[in-house]
Parts: C-alpha cells; sequence; structure tokens
C-alpha cells in the first residue's frame, strides 16, 4: 500500500509540474511529449510520468494518440472561441451571483488579492525568452476565483475552474504574439466595478476582459 501511495503522490508531483510548464508555455503547441526522456528529467518511472500525461489528457491539456503517444493540445481558434463563450456565459453569472451573495468577508479577500497582484511581477527572462512567472499565475488565478467564490452554487463554480485551465492554455500562447495589455488597469477596474457591487458593469468589463485572449492570439497573425 505504502508504494502505490508513493507512487500516486510522484504521479501528482509530475503533473502539477507539467500542468504548470504547459500553461507557462514552456512547450509549444502540438509539441511530443516523449515520456522516456520526461521521466529521465524528473527521475521518475516511465510508468509515473505516462499516468501523469494520462491525467493532463483528461484535462484536455495534452493530446493522446495510441500509435504516437503524447503532445501538447494545439491551438485551435475554434476550440477558444468555445472556451471563451462558455465563460461568457457561466463565469459571467456565477460573478453576478457572487456579487449579490457576497459578505464583508469575500470583500476583504477580494482586496487582499487585488493587492497582492497588484503588487507581484507578471513577467521573469529565461533562457533570453521572457515568460510569465509561475508565482504572477498563481496569484492571477486566486484572483479571479475570489471575485466568484461568494456564488452559492458548486457545480458552476467547478464548471468555471475547468474551463479557467483550458483558457489559461491560450492566455499564455497570446502573450508571445501581443505583450502589450494592460492587464494591471483591467484587473483595477473588475476589482472597482466588484466591489460597487455593479454587477452589470463588473460583466461588461470582464467580458471584455477574457475576449482580449482571443483578439491578441488570432488577430496580430
Amino acid at each position: 500500500m505504502a508504494k502505490r501511495n508513493g507512487s500516486s503522490t510522484l504521479s501528482e508531483n509530475v503533473t502539477k509540474k507539467l500542468q504548470s510548464d504547459i500553461l507557462a508555455g514552456q512547450y509549444e503547441p502540438g509539441s511530443p511529449l516523449t515520456v522516456s526522456e520526461l521521466a529521465k528529467g524528473f527521475d521518475v518511472s516511465v510508468a509515473v510520468v505516462r499516468e501523469a500525461l494520462t491525467r493532463l489528457a483528461t484535462q484536455g491539456l495534452v493530446l493522446q494518440n495510441p500509435n504516437h503517444g503524447f503532445s501538447v493540445k494545439s491551438v485551435s481558434e475554434e476550440e477558444l472561441n468555445s472556451i471563451i463563450e462558455a465563460r461568457l456565459l457561466n463565469e459571467s453569472e456565477a460573478l453576478r451571483l457572487s456579487i449579490t451573495h457576497g459578505d464583508l468577508t469575500w470583500e476583504s479577500n477580494v482586496i487582499a488579492v487585488h493587492h497582492k497582484l497588484s503588487q507581484t511581477a507578471e513577467y521573469e527572462e529565461v533562457n533570453q525568452k521572457l515568460i510569465v512567472r509561475e508565482e504572477w499565475s498563481d496569484i492571477h488565478r486566486q484572483f479571479h476565483y475570489e471575485l466568484i467564490a461568494a456564488c452559492p452554487n458548486p457545480i458552476l463554480l467547478g464548471f468555471c475552474g475547468r474551463l479557467w485551465d483550458l483558457s489559461e492554455f491560450y492566455r499564455h500562447w497570446s502573450f508571445q504574439h501581443q505583450p502589450n495589455r494592460d492587464g494591471r488597469a483591467e484587473h483595477k477596474a473588475l476589482t472597482d466595478a466588484v466591489l460597487s457591487r455593479d454587477s452589470e458593469h463588473a460583466v461588461e468589463i470582464f467580458r471584455a476582459h477574457i475576449q482580449l485572449t482571443v483578439d491578441n492570439l488570432f488577430d496580430q497573425r
């Protein structure tokens, strides 16, 4: 039993690291993920890497082909439009419900995470390439979650979380095409609208905020 638990923990760790690297743009969309090379790099067994990649395949970040192994998901305009449409429908409603039901503790959490986000550097240079910092990405995710955290529907919140992971892949990739959007100003405007309990204005800002991912990626080709 201990061995299985240890293997499971290793797989979870590898899954989290690979997920972070993929979302951060460390692997090109469509690039192969060689099990043996990853196992060597992580110093784990091939079985552990296969389990991790299979988990990421169920999340939609990795493609699994019986004949060609694993690869990073490809960039698809049709898929991104579907993801954004689903976020516009679901996360907008979650935001409205959160603003309606949120209490002072929720407001305090929103203020705190926005302050932390605004004070955290977004980019760093690695191998002469500017990338999004993992610390910023974690806080950014927390910020968007706190905005809808007071939504009383856990199923809706769970669905929003899955859509976030899928759109995050595209958000990191879109940065390589147009790195000059003023995300800090967008987050400030969204926070102000939420704290003023202006649901319609908050949703309007939110919708424009995520739509820029599509515009940056496909309009700048």
